[in-house]
């Protein structure tokens, strides 16, 4: 067994010794995160503590690594407790174990992992949020032909665009030949989130459906005329209630599609 081997196992039996709260994280996760500093660890003088420059390449990489280790911690959801307990138990797998890290390494090596918790905290907490603003956005089906796409606040146009795509799951899986998309209260417009929400348009055609555009104010024009985008040839209408007027007032053979149905435009769009 290789001396990095034996570091990994001696780390594996200490957690699973420790069992520190790490909810619905398992053991063999934690452990392939922390396995990235193990080497860097190896790679430190093993003695005389007191004479290391922690400024050095080589201490800088390793607190560095550690710092990214503390914000894979915090992205798995541990606790700032229990993170710093993954990163003790580390240091005692390593050559540490006999506690020839000394106390200014160790003191370094502990605020190195919470500053990387903290941001790594920090990012979980606006990604939960962003979870939580996009989950309301989901198409709404208004009558026996037609689903709505009612967006509010502001979003990441990878957000949006899955909007959209699920906006097209629903009408491809009740049969809706006709869909909204409001911009009412869709917040920031810039060109990408234009994109994003007009995009709408090409899956309901590919659909052999129409889609309605309502509530586009100058901002939002302006910017989808930064996305290259031709409003004229899209279906623009002031309000809802003008896209449902609109919806009523179209007409069209049960049996015929408008636009050829296009299998493989979808696979591409929503397959990975």
């Amino acid at each position: 067994m290789t001396e990095r081997a034996a570091v990994i196992e001696r780390f594996e039996a200490l957690l699973e010794e420790a069992r520190p709260a790490i909810g619905r994280v398992t053991l063999q996760e934690v452990a392939r995160e922390t396995a990235s500093v193990f080497p860097l660890l190896e790679e430190l003088p093993g003695e005389e503590p007191a004479r290391w420059d922690l400024d050095s390449f080589a201490f800088r990489e390793c607190f560095t690594v550690l710092t990214l280790l503390g914000r894979r911690l915090a992205l798995l959801d541990l606790t700032p407790t229990a993170a710093l307990q993954v990163v003790e138990l580390a240091l005692r797998a390593t050559n540490g174990s006999d506690g020839r890290w000394g106390e200014t390494f160790a003191r370094r090596a502990v605020a190195a992992v919470v500053e990387g918790f903290v941001m790594g905290r920090e990012e979980r907490i606006a990604e939960v949020a962003e979870e939580r603003a996009a989950d309301p956005l989901k198409p709404l089906r208004i009558d026996e032909g037609a689903v709505a796409l009612l967006v509010s606040g502001v979003h990441d146009p990878q957000v949006l665009g899955e909007c959209v795509d699920a906006l097209g799951r629903v009408m491809l899986e009740t049969g809706a030949e006709n869909a909204i998309v409001d911009f009412t209260q869709l917040g920031e417009p810039n060109a990408a989130r234009a994109a994003a929400v007009l995009s709408a348009d090409e899956v309901a055609r590919m659909l052999g459906g129409v889609c309605f555009f309502s509530g586009l104010d100058a901002n939002w024009r302006a910017a989808a005329a930064k996305a290259n985008i031709e409003l004229n040839e899209l279906h623009v209408v002031h309000g809802i209630a003008d896209a449902l007027a609109a919806i009523r007032a179209r007409k069209r053979p049960a049996t015929r599609r408008t636009a050829p149905f296009s299998w493989r435009a979808l696979l591409r769009r929503w397959l990975p």
